[in-house]
């Protein structure tokens, strides 16, 4: 019983030790995936080198104790069914201690486990082996698609076969690219078809057949089932198009493209002229763009001549390109230019002279005219005769920017001239409109046609007076002004005047209103059928400034909410009241940011209703200091000030110092010594 009792704890410690050794602290734990039917899932593999210094090795992949993919200094190995579906995802690098392949379009026949093993052919680990992952796929069939199709690489004019496999023939296969049906590519409708097991044929490929293809597995209960593959299409280099004759411009930069496609990418790209090698980099002047394009710094006549350009990637080249007549031409030059500037009145013609040549040879080149604003030419108003622009009765809407545009095949080249019109006389105000209270009218009016820099000026008077009063409405207003000091209970009539820079202008027709009863009651008589309760005044406008601008607050007004439409902010600039911001807000406040220093401004709040009515509240003055000019003076200052400390600093260092030895020298003398050096 003793000599059992030992073989037993022996077997129990062999155990425990073979245990030990593949299921130890070392063992990895496998690794669970889950992926669907034509799908895709990345397993990625460990490397441990031998006492962590990188070595040749040697991948492998396993399924069913099948190996299905090997990898050994750059060369892939795959079984089937996993050709095309199971590839590195980067090349490995020797530092990295993980590499990863990506499994493709999944099939219900890769459920199950995967194993990763790694081998060192050139050496053996002196401590154990712990290279090698477990991996189990769990597959999502589905109920449709059994096999799906799978990345494919083929050569241009290859049969290319695309498999989706669904588990009923009876069901119905329908092919994309790049998200398009493939029937609704015209090119590929007599080189493509589908099989009855539901797999496309495209036969000859070719290049534009590059890209992803998915099928989809519709049930004739309407569930559907797809699954993606891309199709890589290789070919040798070729050029797609080369003009026969390209126009240089003498004197300026001009490229030489070699329009071409490679897939494989580009390798190389040779250039010839006249029938010998022209390469660039022994050429002064003339350089390689990333494309393989020619770049010419400045175009001279050595650049006349017959290119051609022959471009490679790895598979080879389909040949040069046609021969391209490079001529080198110089810009036109005018021979007859407009002014700056034509000033023409109402109704009278114009003739704006321009005309060019060719550098070259004396030809005219083609002359364009258009307004530099956008807008068109005057319709059956205008003609362009040897280059010369011609406008007949002149509009107000003539006024502008004119451009002459001269080109030929190497350049382009411009001239532009303005055009002013004369005796544009503003038209009158209308639609003047007016809400009264005790002691104050506000007033609104429509603009009409108008020159620049047009003032409006109120004028007013009781109905049975003679004598009228004017109120000069400031530019911050513009369209409306509220006259004010009234006299309740009595009739006033209302004009409005436009004057523009030369005192010229017209007055609107003239109002009558009513104004309020000092006990509230009220006249409605106003040239409108009907108002809207008027809004109030916003109040208690407020300018703070913050470290963002300056932030403006007010409160709303005291009645005619129900109406309010929305607030517009009003920042105008200097005693002129330019106007300098306007900005619509729903808010009671708003931040005014980016104000040029050293300028006064006037804010102003108004509140419009939803007829477009106006209430403007009282303006709010700032003044915004020059703080960069204080800054900068300060600091000179502080500069100015710590260069005289240091100079006063020199002086009296020299002047003690010269004192010191002053008092030595007398010190010496009176000893009868003298210094020792």
């Amino acid at each position: 019983m003793k000599l059992v009792a030992s073989d037993i704890l022996l077997v129990w410690i062999t155990l425990g030790a073979v245990y030990s050794f593949e299921y130890g602290e070392y063992e990895r734990q496998p690794i669970f995936l889950t992926a669907s039917v034509g799908g895709w899932v990345l397993l990625s593999c460990d490397i441990d080198f031998p006492e962590t210094m990188p070595i040749p090795f040697k991948l492998y992949w396993n399924k069913n104790e099948r190996t299905i993919f090997t990898y050994y200094k750059g060369v892939i190995t795959s079984n089937e069914p996993y050709v095309g579906r199971l590839n590195l995802v980067d090349p490995p690098q020797p530092r990295y201690d993980t590499i990863t392949v990506n499994l493709t379009s999944i099939r219900e026949s890769d459920d199950g486990w995967f194993q990763c093993k790694v081998t060192f052919p050139n050496r053996t680990p002196n401590t154990m082996n712990r290279n090698g992952t477990w991996f189990h796929v769990s597959v999502n069939g589905g109920n449709l698609l059994e096999v799906p199709p799978i990345n494919q690489t083929i050569m241009e004019g290859e049969e290319a076969r695309l498999t989706c496999l669904p588990k009923d023939n009876a069901m119905k296969v329908i092919w994309y690219k790049d998200a398009v049906a493939v029937k609704d590519y015209q090119e590929m409708t007599h080189r493509t078809w589908t099989e009855e097991d539901g797999t496309l044929v495209i036969k000859p490929t070719q290049m534009e057949d590059n890209g992803e293809y998915e099928c989809e597995v519709i049930h004739e209960s309407g569930e559907r089932q797809a699954a993606r593959a891309f199709l890589d299409v290789q070919f040798k280099a070729k050029v797609l198009y080369a003009p026969p004759e390209i126009h240089l411009p003498f004197g300026r930069a001009a490229i030489i493209d070699c329009h071409f496609k490679a897939n494989p990418p580009l390798t190389n790209l040779n250039w010839e002229k006249d029938g010998f090698l022209y390469d660039p980099y022994n050429i002064p002047g003339v350089f390689y763009k990333k494309n393989g394009s020619l770049l010419i710094s400045k175009v001279d006549e050595s650049h006349n001549g017959r290119y051609t350009c022959t471009p490679f990637n790895k598979l080879g080249t389909q040949g040069p390109s046609p021969p391209m007549n490079v001529v080198v031409q110089k810009p036109p030059v005018f021979v007859a230019s407009p002014n700056n500037m034509y000033i023409r009145k109402l109704g009278e013609p114009i003739e704006i002279p321009c005309d060019a040549r060719d550098g070259n040879n004396g030809h005219r080149p083609t002359v364009v005219w258009y307004k530099k604003d956008g807008t068109s030419l005057p319709m059956g108003r205008y003609e362009i005769k040897d280059g010369n622009l011609s406008i007949y009765n002149v509009q107000e809407e003539d006024r502008g920017l004119y451009v002459c545009s001269v080109t030929n095949k190497a350049s382009t080249i411009t001239a532009e001239t303005e055009l002013l019109v004369e005796n544009i006389p503003s038209s009158a105000p209308y639609n003047l409109t007016g809400i009264t209270s005790s002691h104050s009218v506000y007033l609104k009016w429509w603009a009409g046609r108008q020159r620049v820099n047009v003032n409006y000026s109120i004028w007013y008077k009781p109905v049975e007076s003679k004598e009228w009063k004017t109120y000069y409405v400031p530019r911050s207003s513009y369209l409306d002004a509220t006259i004010e000091n009234l006299d309740p209970g009595r009739e006033y009539e209302f004009m409005v005047l436009c004057r523009d820079e030369r005192g010229e202008g017209l007055f609107s027709k003239a109002i009558k209103l009513w104004t309020k009863k000092s006990d509230g009651r009220e006249f409605s008589i106003t040239t409108m059928d009907s108002f809207m309760p008027p809004v109030g005044f916003p109040r208690n406008v407020t300018v703070t400034p913050t470290y963002k601008g300056f932030q403006v607050s007010w409160l709303p007004p005291e009645y005619g909410l129900e109406n309010l439409k929305f607030y517009v902010v009003r920042c105008t600039q200097g005693v002129e009241d330019y106007p300098l911001v306007s900005h619509e807000t729903r808010n009671i406040s708003h931040l005014i940011s980016d104000l040029p220093e050293g300028n006064q401004y006037g804010i102003q709040i108004i509140a419009v209703s939803y007829d477009d009515q106006q209430a403007i509240s009282e303006k709010v003055s700032i003044k915004i200091p020059e703080y960069r000019k204080v800054q900068a003076i300060s600091t000179g200052m502080i500069a100015g000030l710590a260069l005289l400390v240091i100079l006063f600093s020199a002086i009296y260092y020299v002047k003690s110092r010269w004192w010191r030895q002053k008092e030595k020298q007398a010190m010496y003398e009176k000893n009868g010594t003298s210094p020792k050096f």
